[in-house]
């Protein structure tokens, strides 16, 4: 909570708020509008005449909203205030009527995910090996920026073509596991390497992505910074504008859900798994709990088009053409293996019925020998 005391209130609230995510980025959100309205405690709001929160709210969502901020991050501060508001049983407060403040739900027109090409121009940009290793980490994983700062390298584990599985969230109800691609591992490993050669021991309790300048400290990068960072690489690589919030972070994210889902074969409730998200079917959180290799296999299908160089895509296309044609080749061995089988039962369905037939007619008898074994007699004429 920061600088905030736990008082009864905020207990509540924590408890009334079970994401632990959630509950770290509602309390950011209420302090910023505390410190917007100059208010001093989070118990000074309970204690507002509810006309007057009322007009505060408003204000500060119009305030935000003639700062271009996106009608997102504005939904989700009123859902922070009231999340607290109702924790505590403040009640009175007609959310429908301030949300229309914010507009429609839909996206903003600059709401889509980056391009290939613009990621390519952002990496350009970016000279240093940990930002190109953090831009590939995004593009190729899709995770939020919340699951970075607290990413250990325990957390990765190698797989093969060169990826890494990544667990994120562990631990927690949230807990997931998805994927960098090998372009994505090799700048990541790039960037360690460095780390190390600066003097920083590396063990599996290590920071994957610690605060710029802190190698030693290994104090953790927040979400803050991340956004901060990328906003100032896009606009030196010329794209979007320096306000359009849009197009940060969360626009990584939807380029790996894009680009997944428009897979003929996808998996929908793999790919969901893949986002960290819950799925849409009833019960599948319940029952379906796909193996990593189940996983995997499904983010090999779009692993090609999440790779930024073009070498590098051309490389992953032809392995992935590779592992088609073995799998092809393998179906057809057994398609072949299968076929002989069954021309052998074949033969052997005729053999019977030419026996039965001779049976039948008297031409010949069955008869066990001393060893258990059934011998066909031809009858003498």
């Amino acid at each position: 909570m920061n600088s905030t005391q736990k008082t009864r209130s905020i207990i509540l609230f924590e408890n009334y708020v079970h994401s632990p995510k959630t509950r770290e980025l509602y309390s950011t959100l209420i302090n910023m509008f505390l410190k917007f309205h100059d208010i001093s405690s989070w118990d000074s709001v309970l204690q507002m005449e509810k006309t007057s929160l009322k007009e505060k709210i408003e204000d500060y969502l119009i305030h935000l909203k003639n700062q271009n901020k996106s009608p997102s991050h504005m939904r989700n501060i009123t859902f922070a205030i009231q999340s607290f508001l109702e924790s505590n049983d403040f009640e009175g407060i007609n959310w429908k009527k301030i949300r229309k403040l914010i507009g429609k739900h839909g996206k903003s027109r600059n709401s889509r995910p980056y391009t290939t090409e613009e990621i390519k121009r952002m990496l350009d940009v970016s000279k240093s090996l940990r930002n190109r290793a953090l831009i590939l980490f995004l593009s190729s994983s899709g995770v939020r920026r919340g699951a970075i700062p607290n990413m250990r390298i325990k957390d990765l584990k190698q797989m093969q073509l060169g990826c890494l599985a990544v667990t994120v969230y562990p631990n927690e109800h949230e807990e997931y596991v998805t994927f960098i691609n090998k372009e994505s591992s090799e700048a990541l490993t790039a960037y360690h390497e460095r780390r190390k050669k600066q003097g920083e021991i590396l063990t599996p309790e290590s920071l994957v992505f610690p605060s710029a300048n802190s190698y030693r400290k290994s104090l953790a990068v927040t979400d803050a910074s991340i956004s901060f960072l990328i906003r100032r690489i896009k606009i030196a690589a010329g794209i979007g504008e320096s306000t359009d919030d849009n197009l940060l972070v969360h626009a990584f994210r939807r380029r790996f859900d894009t680009i997944f889902k428009l897979k003929d074969n996808a998996n929908i409730s793999l790919v969901e798994r893949l986002m960290g998200h819950s799925t849409t079917i009833s019960l599948d959180n319940s029952y379906f709990q796909p193996t990593i290799e189940q996983l995997f296999v499904e983010y090999q299908k779009g692993m090609g088009d999440l790779t930024i160089d073009d070498t590098e895509r051309l490389l992953v296309e032809r392995e992935t053409m590779k592992d088609e044609i073995t799998e092809l080749q393998k179906e057809q061995s057994n398609n072949k293996e299968l076929l002989n089988r069954m021309t052998k039962y074949e033969e052997n369905q005729t053999e019977l019925l030419r026996v039965m037939s001779m049976i039948n007619s008297g031409q010949a008898r069955l008869k066990n020998s001393d060893d258990g074994e059934i011998h066909v007699i031809l009858n003498q004429t």
